[in-house]
């Protein structure tokens, strides 16, 4: 059976719109929510003896409502809609992990903002002034700038919330593609695999790199389902290039130790397999090393993904927290030389990027393992690595990562011999 893990956080985020003259919230409501503006605008108002008394005129992009949010007291100001708007709703949850990722200085300082703000909405009904011009914190700390960097902060946090509920609504509405960088056998010149790479092109942001939204998914539980869905989508791609090819292909997934912390991940795997009907040797799953310290559950993963078959491949080798007595517990597969330093090498000086490379491919043969070295981008680093006894290779020498059917073409290009 195939599923897709439900959770919580994974339940796109609620919008809501308000007609104009209609109120959001009233001052002393408990604070449920806190709001962004997607469109029209939004009066923040308080009551001064029966008088409206206007604190703020908020505009698309601002959010509101936080502070009851964060603190758990009552609203300290009403909320209307000035026009017709449409607000996401934000939860508290994603507040304050927003909040705790912030540096401490700056989490310290919009804490005792809001603190500050309430005080003065009170201090202002009770002497019907305006609040406080100067930024207090300007004199507490003279060497920083609290208004700016805060204000910063806070629209940061915004964009972030924001392109968190952008990546539910592009898993439900299929915006992410894969595409598809094989791996190559050095010495035969074959194709023996492909590593499966994410895509997002958004209809708001257009183009996103995947170091921008991929670190987002992580930090919440958006990568499970999103990492279902590239496996799901890439085992159902090698059985289209298997029935193009006689012999036997592989599909390389990055795995994030999210996913390693999810109860049901290798039952989802062992289900694609079983539905495609996939021998698990062919399923290969790379992991960072870092991943094997941050997750509490990874020696007991490797070990049940090891007695299963499936082949663990430690990514970006010598970038991390590289120990041999880890590397010697875990049981890996394969090693991936990192792209900074396949591509550092200088053939012809002889530098420390070539012996790192060396040194790499020596460490796996010693171990038992195979290497794959990432980032080969032209001919002196592919006979360098040959040289060397590496293995395996993918780089934009052989080919950029591409759709699926451009990669089943790859195995009619000259190039490549057909492995069989």
């Amino acid at each position: 059976m195939i599923f897709r893990v439900k959770s919580k956080l994974y339940e796109r985020l609620q919008t809501r719109r308000v007609q104009a003259g209609e109120s959001i919230f009233y001052e002393g409501d408990r604070g449920d929510f806190a709001y962004i503006i997607e469109e029209g605008q939004v009066e923040i108002w308080t009551q001064v003896e029966d008088k409206r008394q206007i604190l703020n005129h908020l505009n698309p992009g601002s959010m509101f409502g936080e502070i009851a949010l964060i603190d758990g007291q009552p609203r300290s100001a009403s909320a209307t809609a000035l026009t017709d708007v449409r607000l996401t709703l934000v939860t508290k949850e994603q507040v304050n992990r927003r909040i705790q990722e912030a540096d401490p200085l700056l989490r310290m300082l919009l804490l005792m903002v809001m603190r500050y703000f309430r005080s003065e909405t009170q201090n202002f009904r009770s002497r019907g002034k305006a609040l406080a011009p100067k930024f207090f914190l300007e004199k507490l700390y003279p060497d920083i700038n609290p208004q700016k960097d805060i204000s910063f902060r806070l629209t940061e946090a915004v964009d972030l919330i924001r392109m968190e509920n952008e990546l539910r609504t592009a898993l439900d509405e299929q915006q992410f593609k894969l595409v598809y960088q094989p791996i190559i056998d050095l010495e035969t010149q074959s194709i023996t695999g492909f590593e499966a790479l994410i895509r997002w092109q958004s209809p708001k942001r257009g183009f996103v790199r995947p170091d921008e939204f991929i670190p987002l998914a992580e930090s919440t539980s958006l990568i499970v389902p999103i990492g279902q869905w590239v496996i799901q989508t890439g085992l159902e791609a090698l059985t289209k290039i298997q029935k193009r090819v006689n012999h036997p292909v592989s599909m390389s997934f990055n795995i994030a130790s999210r996913q390693i912390e999810e109860p049901n991940f290798l039952e989802f795997l062992l289900d694609c397999a079983e539905k495609y009907r996939l021998d698990y040797q062919q399923v290969k799953l790379e992991i960072l090393e870092r991943t094997l310290f941050d997750s509490e559950r990874a020696i007991a993963w490797v070990q049940q993904c090891h007695a299963l078959g499936f082949p663990l491949v430690l990514d970006d080798f010598g970038t991390g927290y590289s120990s041999l007595q880890y590397l010697n517990e875990y049981n890996l597969n394969t090693l991936k030389i990192d792209k900074s330093f396949v591509q550092g090498m200088n053939v012809e000086s002889n530098n420390k990027s070539c012996s790192i490379c060396q040194a790499i491919v020596n460490l796996s043969k010693t171990l038992g393992m195979t290497v794959v070295a990432e980032g080969i981008e032209t001919d002196e680093h592919l006979q360098a690595l040959k040289s060397f006894g590496c293995t395996y290779g993918q780089g934009y020498f052989f080919s950029r990562p591409v759709p699926l059917e451009e990669a089943i073409a790859l195995f009619e290009d000259p190039r490549f011999s057909s492995g069989e």
